[in-house]
């Protein structure tokens, strides 16, 4: 990995690489400004005790300093253990005791409270050190200006260099260990070197061929390994990383930076796509007609040219380019009106949307990849795009079927093992080196995987009827209403579902039908048998397409939305299906007794 960075420095230090904002003002940290304080950072942990492979956890949001000490440990040989910072005190504790870090770098007094309250608890930290310049009396909680004044001094006083302890470093040393948020049980440390990571970002770069020079909006959490190798590759080819100032303000920072390029999750599109759509239907007749004639000519130019990154010629052409300037351009200012394309991943892109996004310019390469795989295996090309695929193979990694369906992978970038736990590892990766994903899925005609569920989510019914339930709720969600849906009927006559409404477009809803509809919060929402018939009318609606075997018969809205606090997701917001089929037993159970 430090080789990796002396690359993208030589072909020029004074770029800019890291943008945040500050007293609402964007600054920047050029390539050779970070590089320098690798090195100051890095002997201010070697003054602090750290040697051979002790680990430096991360638990911080997006920010500067979130690399820059990423990018020291690869440095100096310290594996690093990056922690989501929306995980609760008992996922944290389990994390540092698990990995046996020896310091913790935290971002803010949020975050350090948590970790005091675990103090005795986790016996091999020794330090922290807190981001936000907040004075402590603690000796173990070091400020981040103290800390760098520690490491210059440590750095004159070494007869060393940084260079002198990157030489150490071998190509199959432990980089980083990942926690996967598990949807069940304790989260599995996954053990990547760094010829995995590096690896890992000259296939993506090979694969996607993103060009030197763009801005890169970052929003999604670096902790989840998604957004930190898109950090890495994008830095690798020469990208300005801006650094957005939190999920609430992802559109406002859209406008101010501009951006070419950046990693999302399909919710954020569909929230964009829902907006819009509400807005249209909100408006006159006449506009509706010009909106709805756009996307008639919009899906003929998609497909005929531009998933194959082509312009329209003829008379498509000059429709096509009416109906970007009367609509498709007002889609594109959403995103600052210079944005090229995304990579999507996380969960499954409704093609519709993806389709829609195209039209406007924007070409969305939905992709898929596993913590374990360090993580990018597939992705759409933009001279090629597949909607509902999650693309082609990158170079150098090996793709296979097994009987049952389950995808196999292999290559460069597949992890080493567990840590601490050769079991798993040993059910994860068998004697030929394969890593069973646990996903289903086919590779098409051309070459393109298809995702269509997790293994252990396929449900057989009573009639011996094999549903992917990831499927179903697929089309159930595509309703603006429906935020999330868990699909029920292993072994049962019919399925049946648990819902959670999309609180914020309910309450819209609810304020145009009738003001005794204004709702103060989920639980009214929950209540409501208002709000019951409007989501039955959807499911009907949603699931027109689907066989009658696959369609919900019941359903119930759950008594509170799905949180990580309250059990129902992971850190990285995944659905813990077996966790909330267990909470609501009785509710299920009084669905198959109607």
């Amino acid at each position: 990995m430090p080789e990796l960075y002396s690359d993208a420095l030589s072909r020029g230090p004074d770029r800019k690489l890291y943008n945040y904002k500050s007293d609402g003002q964007w600054k920047s940290i050029s390539y050779q400004e970070a590089y320098d304080m690798f090195s100051i950072l890095g002997f201010g942990l070697l003054s602090l005790g750290l040697e051979g492979m002790d680990k430096v956890g991360i638990l911080s949001e997006n920010r500067p300093e979130w690399c820059l000490f990423d990018w020291t440990c690869a440095h100096f040989g310290f594996p690093s253990v990056p922690i989501y910072q929306t995980s609760i005190p008992k996922q944290i504790e389990y994390i540092i005791n698990d990995s046996e870090c020896k310091l913790l770098v935290v971002s803010n007094q949020e975050q350090l409270k948590k970790v005091i309250s675990l103090k005795e608890r986790i016996k091999s930290l020794e330090y922290v050190i807190l981001l936000e310049e907040t004075k402590r009396e603690e000796e173990w909680i070091i400020s981040y200006s103290d800390f760098i004044e520690m490491g210059k001094k440590a750095k004159e006083n070494s007869k060393l260099t940084m260079d002198d302890h990157v030489k150490k470093i071998k190509a199959n040393d432990l980089w980083s260990i990942i926690y996967t948020s598990g949807t069940s049980g304790d989260p599995k440390g996954v053990l990547l070197t760094h010829f995995n990571a590096a690896a890992n970002v000259q296939q993506t770069q090979a694969h996607t061929m993103f060009k030197a020079n763009k801005r890169w909006l970052s929003f999604l959490p670096l902790s989840h390994s998604f957004e930190r190798t898109t950090s890495l590759f994008s830095l690798w080819v020469g990208a300005e990383i801006y650094f957005a100032e939190s999920i609430a303000k992802v559109a406002e920072n859209l406008k101010e930076v501009k951006p070419h390029h950046m990693t999302t999750v399909p919710r954020l599109l569909e929230k964009i796509y829902s907006t819009i759509i509400e807005q249209v239907l909100a408006g006159p007749a006449a506009k509706q007609e010009i909106f709805n004639w756009a996307q008639r000519v919009g899906h003929k130019a998609a497909n005929k040219y531009l998933i194959y990154n082509k312009t329209p010629i003829g008379p498509l052409a000059i429709k096509y380019s009416l109906a970007k300037r009367l609509v498709f351009n007002k889609i594109s200012a959403i995103f600052g009106g210079e944005f090229i394309r995304c990579i999507s991943g996380g969960a499954p892109l409704a093609p519709e949307i993806g389709e829609f996004f195209l039209m406007a310019g924007i070409c969305v390469q939905e992709g898929y990849g596993l913590t374990e795989m360090s993580p990018v295996t597939h992705a759409n090309l933009e001279k090629h795009l597949k909607f509902g695929t999650v693309g082609k193979a990158i170079p150098d990694l090996k793709t296979k079927i097994a009987e049952d369906g389950e995808i196999l992978l292999n290559g460069p970038n597949r992890f080493s093992g567990y840590h601490k736990n050769p079991e798993e590892t040993a059910e994860a990766i068998d004697k030929d080196g394969w890593f069973h994903t646990g996903d289903i899925g086919f590779v098409d005609e051309d070459g393109f995987l298809k995702i269509t569920d997790r293994k252990k989510n396929i449900i057989i019914t009573a009639g011996g009827k094999n549903i992917a339930p990831a499927g179903v709720e697929q089309e159930i969600c595509a309703s603006k209403y429906i935020e999330q849906a868990i699909v029920i009927g292993d072994r049962q006559k019919y399925l049946v579902a648990i819902v959670v409404p999309s609180l914020e477009i309910i309450q819209k809803w609810g304020k145009k039908q009738n003001p005794a509809l204004e709702f103060e919060n989920y639980q009214e929402v929950a209540l409501s048998k208002d709000v019951e018939k409007l989501i039955r009318d959807e499911l009907d609606k949603k699931q027109e397409g689907l066989a009658r075997y696959e369609q919900i018969k019941y359903f119930f809205i759950a008594p509170q939305a799905f949180t990580i606090e309250t059990g129902e997701l992971t850190a990285s917001m995944k659905v813990k299906r077996n966790e909330i089929i267990d909470k609501y037993r009785l509710e299920i159970e009084e669905l198959y007794n109607n």
